[in-house]
């Protein structure tokens, strides 16, 4: 499921699909509301330019991912909430889960249009004749994920004071300096998940793992298999954990696991995976705005983006991370633009 975060983020990304000519794309943003005084977030923002250092059009974006369609009383209150922003002169609400007859009727009078997010189950060359493809998206954009994983790995820990030889089971408990759980690793399972991630974050780009790719990318697919694996190759990796400030219950006190050692097989991984197709369209209309394919990543935050407009050939390719503080609330996170997001046909 796509987080409230990821469907603002989603949103973004199809408001700069939509908007090749875009200045900014901020997510969070904050924006000036004379008769409160002071500047309110808005969770989309579009700037236009229609040449150097004059802004033609400043658009806001409200995205509401709610359980029923939004009700009259919530969709006047953003109406107001953005009407009261003189910057913005597009002004728009999008919901994940479509908007009562009432509601549509009170943003069709302060002029506020409606957006709403749907599956994507219409023929591509219906909505999206632009892009060259015919066929079900499901049938037409796939997505494979290639990934570095350990096999069967031991994690031998170092600890800053304590026994030089102890045991650590996955249920074990994992506490800050002062006693405190920790906030983020609250069993050592999560330490070790995370630790073998990083692992194979740092390790993919080098040998002989690189070898080992380039090898495997020469064996012919197998259609009747959706994984393939590698031949599996030994190996240890050493890494510094304590800037984590992860402590253990050792001999009866805490204390801070300083590095720890992975040593096991490692091998690459293809996974053919089902991922998520949506569709952005005008409420009441059903104007195509954007449409997307998304995969959410192995990590809280992450996600893969292919999104398409409908009249252009291309269609922006994203690889999106969420730092921790915006996992809960974006504020003032600007989307890179066309001239540094990679595009394909």
């Amino acid at each position: 499921m796509l987080t409230p975060m990821l469907v603002q983020y989603l949103v973004g990304l199809c408001c700069l699909r939509r908007n090749p000519d875009a200045v900014d794309v901020t997510l969070g943003d904050m924006v000036l509301d004379p008769t409160a005084g002071k500047e309110r977030d808005v969770d989309v923002t579009v700037t236009l330019n229609e040449s150097p250092g004059v802004v033609r059009a400043f658009k806001a974006y409200e995205v509401k991912r709610e359980k029923t369609p939004l009700d009259v009383s919530k969709v006047e209150q953003l109406c107001i909430k953005l009407l009261d922003m003189p910057l913005v002169t597009h002004r728009a609400i999008v919901s994940a889960s479509g908007f009562t007859d009432a509601a549509q009727a009170k943003a069709a009078y302060h002029g506020v249009e409606l957006f709403v997010i749907k599956p994507w189950v219409r023929p591509l060359q219906e909505q999206f004749p632009g892009f060259g493809m015919q066929g079900l998206p499901e049938n037409c954009l796939r997505f494979g994920r290639t990934l570095l994983l350990w096999v069967q790995p031991k994690l031998n820990l170092q600890v800053a004071t304590g026994p030089k030889s102890f045991a650590v089971e996955a249920t074990d408990l994992l506490f800050t300096a002062s006693g405190s759980p920790h906030p983020k690793f609250y069993s050592f399972t999560t330490l070790e998940d995370a630790l073998l991630l990083r692992s194979t974050e740092i390790l993919f780009e080098l040998e002989p793992a690189v070898t080992a790719l380039r090898t495997f990318h020469e064996q012919p697919p197998d259609a009747a298999n959706s994984i393939r694996y590698s031949t599996l190759w030994p190996h240890t990796h050493t890494l510094d954990v304590g800037q984590d400030e992860a402590y253990l219950k050792v001999g009866g006190q805490l204390s801070r696991i300083e590095t720890v050692t992975i040593s096991g097989n490692l091998r690459w991984q293809t996974i053919t995976e089902t991922p998520m197709y949506h569709v952005l369209e005008r409420v009441p209309d059903g104007e195509v705005f954007a449409g997307a394919m998304i995969a959410l990543g192995p990590r809280e935050g992450e996600m893969f983006g292919f999104v398409v407009s409908p009249d252009s050939p291309t269609a922006g390719v994203h690889l999106i991370r969420l730092e921790e503080r915006h996992r809960n609330v974006i504020r003032k996170l600007r989307i890179e633009l066309p001239s540094t997001t990679t595009e394909e046909s």
